[in-house]
């Protein structure tokens, strides 16, 4: 569908619960509900906080679901800078329509490794800076050459390799943040979900009205996060 096809669908299935009574919704204030929907429409879809309890790779339907916003991308990191954690450290500077991190690996470049010259995508570990002193000490826990460590911080990542390595690249898959539903400037953008979501999309947006309306605040999303359809 494209935005003005989704607004008039919402319109018509709000229509549909109490014959004309509801308020009538602006085009934008549309546009900011089918948005809210689209937006936990994916988060549910990807994540197991669902009824089926499934990550979205699980069934075919649920890939199909959101395969249009997953990307994957390969980023040279940049040369190391006075506010790097180490010498050997670098940053990676994410997407600017980064969403949620799916998959991550690393290149690495290690010369000493078994004195043969050896590069390969390594598992990348999530770490919160509070313990990067405590890893970076442990003969367990701090990178070898099968594992680089990753700091996260506001649009870049800071990638730790042993010290004896060099990282060439940084491997990720993600989610990208969709395209925004604007019935307003877009009227005939489509949404960039696969087609047989949106009708879903729409349904979730008329039930986040409809809460709305009848000021149920303490069930925020309940009908998505309840959701059969999936």
């Amino acid at each position: 569908m494209t935005a003005a096809e989704m607004v008039t669908a919402f319109k018509f299935g709000l229509d549909k619960f109490d014959s004309l009574n509801y308020p009538n919704f602006l085009p934008a204030e549309i546009d900011l509900l089918l948005n809210q929907a689209q937006d936990a429409f994916i988060k549910q879809r990807y994540g197991v906080t669902n009824i089926k309890k499934q990550s979205f790779e699980e069934t075919q339907k649920r890939t199909e679901d959101i395969k249009n916003v997953v990307v994957r991308a390969t980023i040279t990191p940049a040369a190391n800078a006075s506010d790097n954690i180490n010498s050997y450290s670098r940053f990676v500077t994410l997407p600017t329509d980064h969403w949620i991190i799916i998959q991550e690996l690393t290149g690495l470049t290690c010369p000493n490794c078994h004195d043969v010259n050896v590069t390969d995508r390594v598992y990348t570990e999530a770490i919160q800076h509070n313990d990067y002193s405590k890893l970076i000490s442990n003969p367990f826990g701090k990178p070898n050459h099968e594992k680089v460590l990753r700091l996260m911080e506001n649009g870049r990542v800071e990638l730790i390799p042993p010290s004896d390595c060099t990282i060439t690249n940084y491997y990720l898959t993600y989610i990208k943040k969709p395209v925004r539903i604007n019935s307003v400037s877009n009227p005939n953008v489509n949404c960039e979900l696969s087609e047989h979501t949106h009708q879903e999309i729409v349904n979730n947006a008329i039930s986040i009205a409809l809460e709305g309306i009848e000021a149920r605040r303490t069930q925020t999303f309940n009908p998505i996060t309840k959701n059969t359809e999936e």
